[in-house]
């Protein structure tokens, strides 16, 4: 009676420890991080058939990349370079060159050359299929060590210094705007001398009694009043402007810069109004 309850305690651990070591089996390797990089290939040197050549092995090369988790890259990416070559004599057949390169054309890795004698242009993109795996495990130890630099070493050298340039020697600093104060005076001296020339015409008339209901009187002195009044105010606001941007035009303002070109070394001395 007391050995069952034993066995059936062996018995579960033995099959949980079963489980565990089949899920560790079976639990799913990561993936790699998508990479991107340029595919060229060269079949100009494989004789006749170099078009049909170039045609399958860019076809096969792209799947192999694409299964490898290896994207189209532009310029700015490495570029995986594929070079065929026809070999003539006794044991003809093709030697392939693989080669990896920076994006300033820079190599990242020794070339590969593999001979393949007496090959099939079958046999040859199968071999280049082959011959792809360890250029693309260079391709992503490339692309780690790249994620692990700085942004700005990887930019290639170091961004020139700007040399400072010494700002303009003001001998009197001061702001500008003179002119549009004297053009808001003159303006609006102008439109109170017009409105000042008005209002004296409406106030000059005497007051003239009403033909028809002799108990009123016709006149336009009130308006004239009125409008003598905001003549008055616009002529003194225009005349305060206009003094203000006399004054200040009489302030010259001077300043000194240096000058530099290529052949010339000099200053520039420069005056304005305020």
């Amino acid at each position: 009676m007391q050995q069952a309850p034993r066995r059936l305690i062996a018995f579960a651990v033995a099959a949980a420890i079963q489980i565990g070591a089949g899920a560790a089996v079976a639990a799913p390797t990561p993936e790699p991080e998508p990479v991107e990089a340029r595919l060229e290939i060269d079949t100009s040197q494989a004789g006749a058939g170099g078009e049909v050549l170039h045609r399958r092995i860019d076809e096969r090369a792209n799947i192999v990349l694409r299964h490898a988790k290896v994207l189209p890259g532009d310029r700015y990416d490495a570029t995986l370079e594929i070079a065929v070559r026809e070999v003539e004599g006794d044991e003809p057949g093709y030697v392939v060159i693989f080669e990896l390169r920076a994006a300033d054309g820079s190599a990242l890795d020794e070339p590969a050359e593999i001979a393949c004698s007496l090959c099939t242009e079958t046999e040859l993109v199968a071999r280049v299929e082959t011959e792809l795996e360890p250029v693309i495990a260079a391709l992503r130890a490339h692309a780690d060590s790249s994620d692990e630099r700085d942004p700005i070493e990887s930019l290639g050298e170091d961004p020139r210094p700007l040399e400072p340039v010494d700002p303009p020697t003001e001998l009197t600093p001061a702001p500008r705007g003179h002119l549009g104060l004297l053009a808001g005076g003159v303006t609006l001296l102008a439109l109170g001398a017009g409105s000042l020339a008005t209002a004296v015409a409406l106030i000059v008339p005497e007051p003239k009694v009403d033909q028809d209901d002799p108990l009123f009187l016709i006149t336009t002195r009130p308006v004239g009043y009125t409008l003598l009044a905001g003549a008055a105010a616009l002529a003194v606001t225009g005349a305060v402007l206009t003094a203000v941007a006399v004054r200040k035009r009489r302030q010259a303002q001077w300043s000194v810069a240096p000058y530099g070109a290529p052949g010339h070394v000099g200053g520039v001395v420069s005056w304005s109004f305020r």
